[in-house]
């Protein structure tokens, strides 16, 4: 009776399953088909490679990729720094303070981007401050975060968003290492950074590369921070694929699938990368 409850219970979701598949790799499918010139819906109806050329000789996609990498790369290499220090602060000091990691994760973007616009915005709290007691002559002198090349607005917000996460992670690493090697290593007069090189290190090493490569992969696709803070010009991938998506000339659809496709396989080369590393520690584990 159970073999069977478990077999007919495997084909209740089939239903459901095959409904989600054909919609997402259907609307594959036809993104696809249209990034390599079949758009039959607007006369065209050959398969070529000019869009992908189109997109990979554009200066401002070049100056936009840039732009995600660099702010992508910058948040997500801090994030995962500063996790680690979190993480080994709270485990050695201060476990009790575990539970302030949670509430950052669970905050969403926009909440985090309203936060850094109210405090740290030429017109926020920060800046009239800073005004009041003189250090600066008008509110507006103050140092642009938001809207410019330099990204740090959105850096801020991925690393205030990825620290937490990267630290509690870590911390649960932490936890998994016996207490004693602590105790032995402090016996025989090694210092923090003796346990961190030879305790620590490496059991976190890896978990902090598949961290990076996980924050790293969620920031360089996002849409909404780098569109609200972000510059006009460039514009991260994301945003500049949106754009074009929306532009009342269907001749554009095809150009901003062919950068959503690049955005997607540097997603799944991070995955492949994440799972690589399973393997490998899956193998040193046996």
């Amino acid at each position: 009776m159970g073999r069977k409850s478990f077999t007919l219970g495997r084909f209740l979701y089939l239903p459901g399953l095959i409904v989600i598949l054909t919609i997402v790799l259907g609307g594959l499918f036809k993104s696809l088909l249209i990034s390599f010139g079949y758009f039959k819906e607007i006369g065209m109806t050959e398969f070529t490679f000019d869009f992908y050329k189109k997109v990979l000789t554009d200066k401002t996609f070049i100056e936009s990729l840039l732009f995600t990498l660099k702010f992508s790369f910058v948040s997500s290499f801090l994030a995962v720094i500063i996790g680690a220090v979190l993480a080994y602060s709270i485990f050695f000091f201060d476990k009790t303070r575990e539970f302030y990691l949670n509430l950052p994760v669970i905050i969403p973007h926009m909440l985090v981007v309203v936060f850094l616009l109210n405090f740290l915005s030429n017109t926020g709290l920060v800046s009239r401050i800073l005004f009041q007691i003189g250090l600066i002559e008008e509110p507006t002198k103050m140092i642009q975060l938001f809207y410019n090349k330099n990204s740090i607005g959105i850096i801020l917000v991925y690393i205030l968003k990825g620290a937490p996460f990267a630290g509690l992670v870590i911390l649960q690493i932490l936890k998994s290492i016996s207490i004693n090697k602590f105790y032995a290593a402090r016996n025989l007069g090694a210092g923090v950074f003796s346990e961190i090189k030879y305790i620590i290190w490496p059991d976190i090493k890896n978990s902090m590369t598949k961290i990076f490569l996980i924050l790293f992969s969620f920031s360089f696709s996002s849409y909404e921070v780098p569109f609200l803070i972000g510059p006009t010009k460039p514009r991260a991938l994301a945003v500049k694929s949106y754009i074009d998506f929306t532009k009342n000339d269907f001749i554009y659809k095809p150009t901003a699938i062919v950068i959503n496709i690049i955005i997607g396989l540097i997603g799944i080369l991070s995955v492949l990368l994440i799972l690589r590393m399973e393997d490998r520690d899956s193998e040193s584990f046996f």
